[in-house]
C-alpha cells in the first residue's frame, strides 16, 4: 500500500497536536521486510534517528527469536499483531 501525501500530513497535524514535529512509522511485513515511513523538518536529527532504529530494530529481532514460535502462531489468527 502506497502512502498518499494526505495521509502524511493527517500524521503530522496529529503529531503536531502534541509538540512533535519529527516522526516515523516502521511497517513490518510477514517476511520480515520492512518499511519506514518519516518526516523531519531538522536533518540533524538523521544519525540519532538511525541510532534509535537499529537499536529498536535489533530488540525486535531478539525478541522475535525468544518469541519464534508464539510469534508465528499469533500472526496466524485473523485480527492479533
Amino acid at each position: 500500500m502506497k502512502v498518499k501525501q494526505a495521509d502524511l500530513d493527517k500524521i503530522s497535524e496529529i503529531v503536531g497536536r502534541y509538540g512533535f514535529v519529527e516522526w516515523s512509522l516502521v511497517g513490518f511485513t510477514p517476511a520480515g521486510d520492512y518499511k519506514i515511513f518519516s518526516y523531519f523538518t531538522d536533518p540533524s536529527v538523521l544519525p540519532i534517528f538511525k541510532f534509535i532504529l537499529i537499536s529498536m530494530l535489533r530488540q525486535v529481532e531478539e525478541y522475535l527469536r525468544k518469541c519464534e514460535g508464539d510469534y508465528l502462531e499469533a500472526a496466524h489468527h485473523k485480527g492479533v499483531c
